[in-house]
């Protein structure tokens, strides 16, 4: 029965993502057949003193296979994804865009990797000029565990942090490349934790 396989897909990421972040301390879910969880776990970011906020991850993206093209396929890309947000707080805007961006892929016969940008016509995030959305992968030995132990029939599963950037960002990575770009959040000590109010670099 598709329920009863999507319930015990759920259930083994959701281990896997309690095994290294705990008990989640909010779910987030969906009530359409199919529709994926989002669970909300407790974070304290800072390596000293305190930076709390949340690890929010999708459950449910990674039942489907994403529409890769043959050559990508062949170079080892993955075709199966779950999205991560770090953000302070798991509002109801923060999490409709998540289950969005997770739903994306099927309804467009497309697929999100590493660098891949998704810009809106409209900002997504009110009191947040940037309108978006670029995808990496995870730089927190902890998250990137979750990644290394993520399998769906026997395919790897590609975790993808998500982040807002701006026009002017959006348009030095189309001109420079990405590489250029994560060197320069690298200088600029670009925060873990999204913040709406962050200025642009450019």
């Amino acid at each position: 029965m598709p329920g009863a396989e999507t319930t015990s897909l759920n259930a083994h990421r959701r281990a896997i993502y309690e095994n290294e972040l705990d008990d989640p301390e909010y779910s987030f879910a969906d009530d359409r057949s199919g529709g994926i969880e989002i669970h909300a776990f407790g974070r304290d970011f800072a390596p000293v003193g305190t930076d709390e906020g949340y690890v929010l991850l999708t459950n449910g993206m990674s039942d489907r296979r994403m529409t890769l093209p043959t050559s990508h396929r062949e170079k080892g890309e993955k075709q199966r994804a779950e999205l991560m947000w770090y953000v302070r707080e798991p509002t109801p805007e923060i999490i409709v865009n998540l289950r969005w961006l997770a739903e994306l892929p099927f309804m467009d016969a497309t697929w999100f990797g590493f660098g891949h940008r998704v810009p809106m016509p409209t900002p997504p995030v009110e009191g947040c000029d940037f309108r978006t959305f670029l995808f990496l992968t995870p730089i927190i030995e902890t998250d990137q565990r979750i990644a290394e132990a993520l399998m769906v029939e026997n395919d790897p599963v590609e975790i993808l942090t998500v982040n807002l950037i701006s026009d002017a960002e959006y348009r030095f990575i189309k001109e420079k490349g990405l590489d250029p770009f994560l060197d320069m959040l690298d200088e600029e000590d670009y925060p873990p934790i999204f913040d709406a109010k962050r200025k642009s670099y450019l």
